[in-house]
């Protein structure tokens, strides 16, 4: 149970009773009114949702398969948490929003972590609900009261009302004020693409290193007002892209039809390069409802939070999609003088995009071996590649494995003892090109 004082604007966790009074129109194209119907939730959210509670019943379980583990401290924050249910658009039955997810995954990943251990394992979680609608935070509340995951957690369940940059320093301090590792996920699924700033992503990548953030932006609607609005100009700002006003103008009017990949290509340094992050994954949401695009982001610090995140994309086949190539430098920078190139099409993670990827890297792997020294580490290639590919470690694993097969590659152990090809390859283990193949490859030694 959390011991932080109420923060400034909290909502007391009371259940309200139903509004009788109209409310104006949510931003959103969501409505909740107390007393009524949730409404519908978009199909391109369905995978999203998905995607959500599979991810933080991962990270549960990856830090808590040490099993002399016995707590885990963590917050959770849904800078944009709704009313916390919506109607299948499916079905039309009643199923959990983002808040109550959240409930429900942690209940779940505490039962999966105390699984064959002798000693009662722990999960301290705080949680964080950011919402400005007043109406529909008297919704959400009445559903985390019906939620059978949140009985007994109502002290560690924070309602807060109002813009999430409002709060972003309250909740940080909060955090910090928890335990020492301090690990925390924020959600921040805009509206649109307005809401979040880089300069608060990069304030909590700073003060937060063990956080991750997963982030929606509505690109369709970014695309659809360039060069119209003050909400484009706020778009820019927020983004710190008022440089590039008049390129993505040029994008949006040359390339009526196939401007995604291009915007793509531009936005995908200048979101590594800007957010604070080290690592972290550029894909996109098939929508198939509506045919707009949206991106889901996901920002960490450390390459296993990448790695299990994109190991959820290729589970959740064809949800997902990027414009690039299926091995290394998947997304090159955007260079204006290409602008009139065939663009490059969509990968969905399906089966077919599982073979090309590997084709790919059993091509691209020696290349890049050839960069480094004479020998390095596995652990420290995939570090160096990470954000690059849409491959997961274990499928360049894979790759490497055969290429020693193939007399392409060698393992050695770290003691550099030549290991037989075939083995399988593990963190520790030194990777180098052998002696015959590098002397036709071009060498980038380190100093």
């Amino acid at each position: 149970m959390s011991n932080a004082p109420m923060l400034p604007g909290m909502e007391p966790f009371v259940v309200a009773k139903p509004s009788k009074k109209k409310t104006k129109k949510n931003e959103s194209q969501y409505l909740w009114i107390p007393g009524g119907d949730p409404p519908e939730l978009g199909q391109h959210s369905l995978a999203k949702h998905r995607i959500l509670r599979s991810y933080l019943e991962t990270y549960v379980a990856i830090l808590t398969s040490n099993r002399v583990v016995e707590k885990l401290n963590l917050s959770l924050v849904d800078g944009f948490s709704g009313g916390g249910a919506y109607r299948c658009p499916l079905t039309g039955e009643k199923i959990p929003g983002s808040p109550l997810l959240m409930l429900e995954a942690m209940a779940s990943a505490e039962i999966k972590a105390n699984e064959g251990k002798t000693k009662p394992f722990k999960i301290d979680t705080d949680f964080y609900f950011i919402e400005r609608q007043k109406p529909t935070i008297e919704y959400l509340k009445q559903e985390i009261s019906e939620c059978e995951s949140a009985h007994g957690k109502h002290e560690q369940i924070h309602v807060l009302h109002g813009r999430f940059a409002k709060y972003i320093d309250a909740v940080i301090k909060q955090i910090k004020s928890k335990g020492r590792r301090h690990r925390a996920i924020f959600l921040l699924d805009q509206y649109g693409y307005t809401d979040v700033t880089l300069a608060n992503m990069r304030k909590i990548f700073r003060e937060l290193p063990s956080a991750e953030v997963i982030l929606t932006f509505a690109v369709d609607w970014l695309a659809d007002f360039v060069n119209e609005s003050e909400k484009f100009e706020s778009a820019l700002r927020n983004l710190e892209l008022s440089h590039k006003r008049d390129l993505l103008v040029q994008i949006r009017q040359q390339h009526a039809a196939d401007w995604r990949p291009t915007i793509q290509h531009l936005l995908h340094q200048h979101f590594y390069e800007r957010s604070g992050a080290d690592c972290y994954t550029p894909f996109f949401i098939n929508s198939p409802d509506s045919h707009r695009a949206y991106w889901l982001l996901h920002f960490s610090k450390h390459s296993t939070a990448r790695n299990a995140m994109v190991d959820l994309h290729w589970n959740m086949q064809n949800h997902f999609q990027h414009f690039g190539k299926a091995g290394f430098e998947m997304l090159l920078g955007y260079d204006p003088s290409r602008m009139n190139e065939s663009p490059m099409l969509p990968f969905d993670f399906g089966s077919d995009a599982a073979s090309l990827t590997h084709e790919s890297l059993l091509v691209e792997l020696p290349e890049r071996l050839s960069r480094f020294g004479e020998t390095i580490s596995f652990r420290h290639f995939f570090k160096t590649v990470v954000n690059e590919t849409p491959a997961t470690k274990q499928m360049i694993a894979l790759a490497a494995r055969q290429l020693t097969k193939d007399h392409e590659i060698e393992v050695l152990t770290t003691d550099r003892k030549l290991r037989r090809n075939g083995v399988v390859i593990h963190d520790d283990d030194l990777l180098r090109l052998p002696a015959s193949k590098s002397l036709f490859l071009p060498r980038k030694y380190d100093d």
